[in-house]
């Protein structure tokens, strides 16, 4: 009789260094083609989490040495609470806003840079915002007509400041990465903005519709993924990255009291990350 047990390769967090608030499920400003969140018609969801809840995630993780707390979405900045939320963060650790940056101006970008001064810790805000390609009309294709001009004004607004944004391109179209590097580049460089390496994260498209195939090695260590680092906080309980926030596979708790720090590498969209092998919201030192 044949005994042998089938499991799923899995992740382990080494070291909780990065946690995710996810603080709007379903609410953007943006409507991108390829989005893996499946945005309802309704124009009444109630998706924001509370800040009570962050207070009590942040209070669970106390002893753990957190580098980087990461408020993404859908959109993060429009969260209601969004200000109170991010000065209370910056208590905490350095803290990353994952946007499309669509809403960031002058006046935006000082009022985060006053945020950041007044922050006592002296840990610094984080700002990563994402393209979808180095053509305008392209990447406007893709999110929106004037999205790639607001994007532009967006970091000439946060270099002003003293910002070093960080920038997430979605390669939609499996382009070689020195090709997507060199082009940006010269982008950047046309207002002000001279990127390295640390700047640019290019990463595959994650398309919900077409997922890669999933064969991960099940004899790998798993050690520099998203699910390694940390975990993703929702108003719905703990997931084990950003991806999975509506996959049941990816529930790793309700709270912090009782999640698990191991993560089955199962869902489809595991597969994105065990391709790339490197974190896709995480920031990669």
């Amino acid at each position: 009789m044949n005994t042998t047990v089938l499991k799923a390769p899995e992740s382990i967090i080494t070291e909780f260094d990065s946690l995710f608030i996810e603080l709007t499920a379903k609410t953007c400003n943006l409507k991108c083609k390829h989005c893996y969140i499946n945005f309802s018609n309704s124009k009444n969801i109630k998706n924001f989490i509370t800040i009570d809840k962050i207070k009590e995630a942040l209070s669970d993780l106390k002893d753990e040495k957190i580098k980087y707390i990461h408020l993404t979405g859908a959109e993060p900045m429009l969260h209601p609470d969004f200000n109170a939320i991010l000065r209370y963060c910056l208590n905490y650790a350095c803290t990353v806003i994952h946007t499309n940056a669509c809403s960031i101006n002058d006046k935006k970008a000082r009022f985060l840079k006053r945020v950041e001064e007044e922050n006592n810790k002296n840990n610094e805000i984080v700002i990563k915002m994402s393209f979808e390609h180095y053509d305008e009309k392209t990447n406007d294709e893709i999110r929106g007509r004037g999205s790639y001009r607001k994007c532009i004004h967006a970091i000439q607004s946060l270099i002003k400041y003293g910002f070093n944004p960080l920038i997430t391109v979605v390669n939609h179209f499996n382009e070689d990465e020195k090709i997507i590097k060199q082009n940006f580049e010269e982008v950047f460089s046309s207002i002000g903005f001279e990127i390295e390496d640390i700047n640019l994260n290019i990463i595959p498209l994650i398309n919900k519709n077409k997922y890669k195939e999933l064969n991960p090695d099940i004899k790998k260590p798993y050690t520099n993924l998203d699910c390694s680092h940390g975990r993703t906080l929702t108003m719905n309980g703990v997931y084990n990255c950003p991806v999975t926030t509506e996959d049941y596979r990816g529930r790793s708790g309700s709270n912090f009291k009782d999640y698990s720090k191991t993560a089955g590498i199962d869902t489809q969209a595991c597969s994105y990350c065990i391709y790339a092998d490197k974190q896709l919201f995480g920031i990669n030192l």
